[in-house]
């Protein structure tokens, strides 16, 4: 309690430098009063969604249920037969990099980058 009453001391000798008489009276009364009791009831819940945005929402679901349900046009048989042909040379491509040693795999891919430099030089700065 002492350390109360000490700080009570100096606010009072701080408000006395601070503020004039009037404006300490009217702090003191406003100290007096009772403080108003908090509303303890919580926010009324948020309303249930709009009829519009209801009518947006089935729509939107509507829509998104077409598309994933929808059949899917694979294109052309030319087409077909172009990415079949693509597929195949890709994976003999594939093959033949497999049958490459982690050197030789290394050494392929320095050539590679060192090809693709421009004005070829070697990224060393020689």
């Amino acid at each position: 309690m002492r350390k109360a009453s000490a700080m009570s001391k100096i606010g009072k000798a701080l408000m006395s430098l601070l503020l004039d008489k009037k404006a300490r009276d009217a702090l003191h009364t406003a100290q007096q009063q009772p403080r108003p009791a908090r509303a303890t009831s919580r926010p009324a819940p948020p309303s249930p969604v709009a009829p519009p945005q209801l009518s947006v929402k089935a729509q939107l679901a509507a829509k998104l249920d077409e598309v994933q349900n929808r059949p899917k046009n694979n294109g052309s048989p030319d087409r077909k037969q172009l990415i079949q042909n693509a597929m195949r040379v890709r994976s003999s491509k594939q093959d033949i990099l497999s049958d490459l040693s982690q050197e030789q795999r290394l050494k392929l891919q320095v050539l590679a980058m060192k090809a693709m430099m421009p004005n070829g030089s070697d990224g060393q700065g020689h």
